[in-house]
């Protein structure tokens, strides 16, 4: 028979974990707490996090459908429905109230959900100049990258997403092989990798003075303009507007 599969020891700091059958209560509460409502008032972030934490890919796709038929943008969707979900899970995660698993588990749907999304957000006209987008060494976190990708290609850039993960060096390369390089942002989802994105800075000014937007939920303002950024954001939205507004300035 094959060896038994190995899983490295939790760190020190990782929350205890409730047993499986967490997500199903907590997917039991947030399915009590609906109330039906008007089309165009539905709760289409709270009927998509019911099939998140209920792991149903199918229904959680189905109520992004109905969404976008009842008049939602793509991007509405992703800043109403797909964002706060999973900023409430990763909460319910932190809170020992699901399982590493059923966070991963939503996690991907979310991804399979973005992916067929994508496609719709592509915006047509005279397209805009190429923002490169990657997050550092030290950050695993690519869905934040993706949605903001699809963000600004909804706004006619052409976007090189490099996702998560990315050595300096390697950020540095994509900006300097692509043409008509009008920004670049560095996406950070987890606190104190100050060391990781000031090497990550270090690597694309040595080849470009475009525009650099550091941001996301793991740093701060000060902190990303201390470390080089021209701007900062903490969500899409901001970040859109962040980088709009410095392609205007330049």
């Amino acid at each position: 028979p094959p060896p038994p599969a190995t899983h490295p020891p939790p760190t020190p700091h990782t929350p205890t974990r409730q047993s499986s059958s967490a997500a199903s209560d907590v997917y039991k509460r947030q399915a009590q707490s609906d109330e039906p409502t008007a089309r165009g008032d539905a709760d289409w972030e709270g009927r998509l996090l019911n099939r998140l934490l209920a792991k149903d890919e199918a229904g959680a796709w189905s109520v992004v459908e109905a969404a976008l038929a009842s008049g939602l943008s793509p991007t509405g969707v992703y800043t109403q429905m797909i964002t706060p979900s999973l900023a409430r899970i990763g909460s319910l995660w932190e809170s020992g109230e699901i399982t590493v698993g059923d966070e991963h588990a939503a996690a991907h749907i979310a991804g399979r959900i973005i992916a067929r999304i994508g496609p719709k957000m592509t915006s047509r006209g005279v397209r805009r100049g190429t923002v490169v987008l990657g997050s550092t060494s030290t950050d695993l976190h690519d869905l934040p990258i993706t949605i903001l990708a699809d963000m600004l290609r909804a706004e006619r850039f052409d976007v090189i997403d490099l996702g998560a993960n990315l050595p300096p060096e390697s950020f540095a390369a994509a900006v300097a092989q692509s043409d008509s390089v009008v920004a670049a942002a560095i996406g950070v989802t987890i606190a104190g990798q100050e060391n990781a994105v000031s090497e990550t800075v270090a690597a694309i000014r040595r080849v470009s003075d475009a525009p650099l937007l550091i941001g996301g939920a793991g740093i701060d303002a000060d902190t990303a303009i201390e470390l080089g950024a021209s701007a900062s954001a903490r969500t899409g939205d901001e970040a859109v507007a962040a980088i709009n507004a410095l392609v205007a300035a330049n």
